[in-house]
């Protein structure tokens, strides 16, 4: 039981069972034996996967709402100007609930116009999903999907933000943000999960 001995071995080897020096008082000896167990109970219950987590199961509040408005407005405030050789779209809907073809959600055009940066971003239904390619409609050209989605209100004031981007296979990532509204500004509160294709 590899649990065991980390817990009952001795620091320094005299000789003696790794449990001799333990041994010499009950006390120790029942202390031992309950970290055995509940370790080697623990450790005989791992398994080289990991459980799903929770929020893959998440189903995301990534509509357009009066809720969810103010927090999208500061995301699209702050989008960087896009790639001027790469054709961008943008989207509330998360990765996770893109259909075989797409079926993005498209932000209201007078969000994006009421932003320099964002009218760069194109609407989302003027692109599609192809074998998981992000094609422009029409032209079929390579493009990019750019999204942002509530993932969960956490309080009034503190939001968990899914973002990222994804072109194609092996072309694309994501990254969780909480966010908090202190004196009615929003800020990083924390950093979470991302990943990289």
């Amino acid at each position: 039981m590899v649990c065991m001995r980390v817990f009952c071995r001795s620091p320094v080897n005299s000789g003696r069972s790794a449990m001799g020096v333990f041994v010499s008082t009950r006390c120790h000896l029942l202390l031992c034996a309950l970290l055995s167990v509940s370790v080697g109970t623990g450790c005989q219950n791992r398994t080289s996967n990991p459980p799903p987590r929770p929020d893959r199961d998440l189903t995301y509040d990534s509509d357009w709402s009066e809720r969810n408005a103010d927090i999208y407005r500061f995301l699209i405030s702050k989008l960087d100007e896009p790639t001027p050789d790469r054709i961008y779209f943008i989207t509330t809907t998360p990765m996770s609930e893109w259909g075989d073809d797409g079926d993005w959600a498209t932000i209201p055009e007078v969000e994006l116009s009421a932003n320099p940066k964002a009218s760069q971003y194109r609407p989302a239904n003027e692109a599609h999903l192809a074998d998981g390619h992000v094609l422009e409609n029409g032209t079929d050209a390579k493009a990019w999907m750019m999204w942002f989605s509530v993932k969960r209100w956490i309080s009034e004031t503190e939001v968990e933000v899914e973002d990222g981007v994804w072109c194609c296979p092996l072309g694309g990532g994501a990254s969780t943000i909480t966010y908090e509204k202190i004196d009615g500004k929003w800020k990083v509160k924390d950093y979470g999960e991302s990943w990289v294709s």
